[in-house]
């Protein structure tokens, strides 16, 4: 029995331990699909809250399927964030169309905020809902989305509700890098736990983050949170520590996004948030990457360079990553082709996170979507 075999056998234990409790926290989590469409004459006002920057190649169908969610009362708020595009002037010819559609256009980012967290806080501001919904630009609801969250959140009694979205992409690699992140941080968050009150787990998704109102002024909404660049998991994790109730389900049947268009999109995206989602630090990264090379990258090279029984235990652990990856596939609602991509994944998932981190330490901070946002200021206002 060689270094390389124990090296594959506590590396195999760990992933069986860690891995089965995933798949069985996952089970935990409802789907949207059984949750029926609340039947009550009088339902509780919501304010839609979008923020909008440069978003002409979506605000369209985005702003439609909101406009055509069955639910009453409900008001859309926009906040055009200072767009450089034609998203200002497509958002008020549809204004003009729509009385339920309130634009709000931002012409100045005030000090000491990051522009996303802004324009939600002052679309907050703005609304007079009983329930405010976080949402993006680019996503696509179906019809009875909200009246099935806000039947479950009264049921639940929730403060706070987020619902996971189906990722549209173009092609097979850029599935399984979507597949790899969402296991990743599903395994990190364990978002089953978020409803449990004795647990420090939470949960948010950019997407779908319902609140109530009340809850969201009461734990200091966007304001506690003006420069995280994890708008959406820090909205959720500062409702938790104030003591509110949430929870999450599956809404890949009802909620899609139109994602990136390319990795070099992607790797370009995440710009923003990998360094913030590492706590801003380099022994994270260093631990990251490590754990990729011993679970992702060295079990497939051990293939061809160990001997038995070294070879047999990491092929055990390729097999067992390939039936996670499937797993996840198949709780996504995403084709089981796109695993196969799972041996080279790991490599462009390493490339974007030492990426984004180099860049971020050499320029001293991280340019987002024209405005620079320093380093030594994300992190003094980071919400820990």
């Amino acid at each position: 029995m060689d270094f390389f075999f124990w090296l594959a056998l506590i590396t195999l234990v760990g992933m069986l331990a860690f891995g089965f409790e995933g798949i069985r926290g996952a089970g935990r989590i409802e789907w949207l699909d059984n949750v029926s469409s609340v039947q009550e004459s009088t339902l509780p006002s919501v304010s839609i809250i979008v923020p909008a920057l440069n978003e002409e190649e979506n605000i369209r169908a985005a702003l439609h399927s909101l406009l055509n969610l069955d639910y009453e009362p409900v008001e859309i708020i926009v906040l055009n964030d200072r767009s450089t595009d034609n998203t200002g002037a497509i958002l008020d010819d549809m204004s003009g169309h729509y009385s339920r559609l309130n634009v709000i256009h931002i012409k100045e980012l005030p000090e000491g905020w990051l522009g996303k967290n802004h324009a939600l806080y002052r679309g907050a501001q703005e609304a007079t809902g009983d329930y405010l919904l976080f949402s993006d630009a680019d996503v696509v609801m179906e019809p009875s989305t909200l009246k099935r969250a806000i039947g479950y959140a009264r049921e639940q009694s929730l403060d706070h509700l987020t619902l996971f979205f189906k990722a549209v992409l173009p092609s097979s690699v850029l599935q399984m890098v979507v597949i790899e992140l969402g296991v990743g941080l599903v395994s990190y968050l364990r978002p089953w736990k978020a409803s449990d009150p004795s647990s420090q787990c939470f949960v948010g998704v950019g997407a779908f983050n319902l609140v109530k109102a009340k809850s969201y002024w009461q734990s200091g909404g966007h304001k506690t949170i003006r420069l995280c660049p994890l708008d959406d998991l820090k909205l959720g994790q500062s409702l938790k520590r104030s003591g509110f109730r949430q929870d999450c389900l599956y809404g890949y049947h009802f909620i899609s996004v139109k994602w990136y268009g390319s990795l070099q999109e992607m790797t370009q995206g995440l710009l923003k948030n990998t360094f913030a989602a590492l706590n801003y630090s380099f022994g994270r990264l260093c631990i990251f990457t490590l754990l990729q090379i011993l679970i992702s990258i060295w079990p497939v090279w051990a293939l061809f360079f160990t001997a038995l029984p070294a070879r047999a235990a990491n092929f055990a652990i390729v097999l067992l990553t390939g039936f996670f990856y499937l797993s996840a596939a198949l709780k996504s609602d995403i084709s089981p082709r796109h695993i196969l991509w799972f041996p080279l994944t790991p490599y462009i998932r390493i490339y974007m996170t030492w990426k984004a981190v180099l860049l971020t330490l050499i320029t001293g901070g991280i340019n987002w979507r024209g405005t620079f946002y320093s380093l030594k200021k994300l992190k003094e206002n980071d919400f820990p």
